[in-house]
């Protein structure tokens, strides 16, 4: 799957995201001013869903746009939190859709507490499945669609297989099942220190310089966020990496009508690249797609640094999902 020098697509709707692609283009060939579109986006941070299911969440629409075309549903990887999210959420608000992106326990806005990463992993699959329960009871006839990165995709494919009501699609990015494994010593003795303690709150900021991103853009903006969590423990990876393994078995339990895009970065050095082929293959959907992009890092949508070819193939699989054309 990571042959060729392009993107490879298998999908029965190759050739309506194709038409997508054409129009789009056509549109913006128009002066269509997506800019002032994405200006009006606004973002809610005390949304109503927030305050029933008590889960830190960030909110996205166009309030004039009275019914949403779609429900995005993005949920944030490994050390971040959801306004990681925050320029995909714009960009596809501005479209008419209304995207929700919690904070994953442990994460972002939530208070620090004992409980371990697995524990809070689990509480956040937990915590996902009631969030699209509620949004399916508040936009009955609304499609629903689950989008996470890295450990945010078995989050999603967890929520999923629990509560698959008013779901339509599900998109996982760097999603692959095993990690890849460097030279401690390139992060230093007082990293390697901490590691070996279990316990100790260590700085992983050499870690995200080095291996986050082949855009060092990213990577800086993912150190330089507040609300990113740069300190973890040896105890703490070790949960995420034993969380990050049961993503094949997480992706056989969704439902099989269900539709679901994964796309992998094949220059990422937080998974092996190839480890998101049998977490592929375990999805029982026939309507699938596998996206390689070329030459990238881990991060693909948690940045304000997103690829045009990574926006534009969401963009149009939620086209051809909705059977509505990307930019109307």
């Amino acid at each position: 799957m990571f042959a060729g020098n392009g993107p490879s697509i298998f999908s029965t709707r190759h050739v309506a995201s194709l038409l997508a692609t054409v129009i789009t283009a056509a549109i913006a060939a128009m002066g269509g001013n997506t800019s002032a579109a994405i200006a009006a986006v606004v973002k809610d941070e005390k949304c109503k869903i927030a305050q029933v299911t008590g889960v830190p969440i960030y909110e996205w629409r166009d309030d004039s746009v009275e019914e949403p075309k779609g429900i995005v549903v993005a949920v944030h990887g490994f050390a971040q939190d959801a306004g990681a999210m925050s320029s995909i959420a714009r960009t596809l608000a501005a479209q008419g859709y209304l995207v929700v992106a919690p904070d994953l326990r442990g994460h972002g806005r939530w208070e620090e507490t004992d409980a371990s990463m697995e524990e809070n992993l689990q509480s956040s699959c937990d915590d996902l499945a009631k969030i699209i329960s509620l949004l399916h009871k508040q936009y009955k006839k609304t499609r629903i669609y689950c989008l996470g990165e890295s450990t945010g995709s078995g989050v999603v494919l967890s929520a999923v297989a629990k509560q698959s009501d008013g779901v339509r699609g599900v998109i996982l990015c760097a999603a692959g099942a095993q990690p890849s494994f460097h030279n401690p010593a390139v992060m230093g003795s007082k990293f390697i220190k901490g590691m070996a303690t279990f316990v100790t709150q260590v700085d992983i900021r050499p870690y995200l310089q080095h291996y986050l991103s082949d855009d060092d853009r990213i990577a800086q903006e993912m150190i330089n966020d507040p609300m990113a969590k740069k300190s973890q423990s040896a105890m703490q990876l070790l949960g995420t990496m034993s969380f990050i393994k049961e993503m094949p078995a997480r992706a056989a339990k969704i439902p099989p009508s269900i539709p679901v895009l994964v796309m992998q970065g094949t220059a990422d050095q937080i998974v092996l690249p190839e480890s998101a082929e049998p977490v592929f293959q375990a999805v029982r959907s026939r309507d699938k797609q596998f996206v390689p992009v070329n030459g990238s890092g881990h991060i693909l949508v948690g940045t304000s640094f997103i690829k045009p070819q990574v926006m534009r193939t969401i963009e149009n699989w939620l086209a051809g999902n909705s059977g509505r054309t990307a930019g109307f």
